[in-house]
């Protein structure tokens, strides 16, 4: 089976994956503190505004940094850091991706059909595909008959 060919994506995740790194925050701290004030005898209003003074806070991080994500037939990179990819969520147009790298903690990479452009089939082979085992160049081993 042929390797599949060398690809390079630009990942934002689009957003819906920007949004998400907003809402589910404010939501837990909201939530939280319902509970807390719940629990206490308290109004759950004030958490109200805690959700939103965390979504506020959090809303400076509207543009996320930009990964480049690249596959060269044999190992994968995020901005030139080598590692592992794994496949974490598949919804068609969108994939969420981990990098696991040797020197720090895995990056995860969200990246949209429409971030892709014509890459998005080479990505998508690129990803589901198994790692060569046999390095380009290399040449196999003589067979003998027995």
């Amino acid at each position: 089976m042929r390797a599949p060919p060398a690809v390079a994506v630009r990942c934002t995740g689009g957003w819906p994956w920007r949004l998400l790194n907003l809402a589910l925050p404010a939501l837990a701290a909201g939530v939280a503190a319902a509970w807390s004030l719940l629990h206490l005898g308290a109004s759950p209003l004030p958490a109200l505004a805690l959700g939103l003074a965390v979504l506020l806070l959090l809303g400076r991080r509207w543009h996320a940094r930009a990964q480049l994500l690249q596959w060269d037939g044999q190992r994968w990179t995020a901005d030139g850091v080598p590692g592992r990819l794994q496949l974490m969520i598949d919804a068609g147009p969108w994939l969420l991706l981990r990098l696991h790298t040797v020197p720090g903690p895995a990056p995860w990479l969200a990246v949209t059909a429409a971030e892709a452009g014509a890459a998005w089939h080479g990505l998508r082979a690129a990803v589901y595909s198994r790692p060569s085992e046999i390095t380009p160049g290399a040449t196999l081993p003589d067979r003998t008959a027995d």
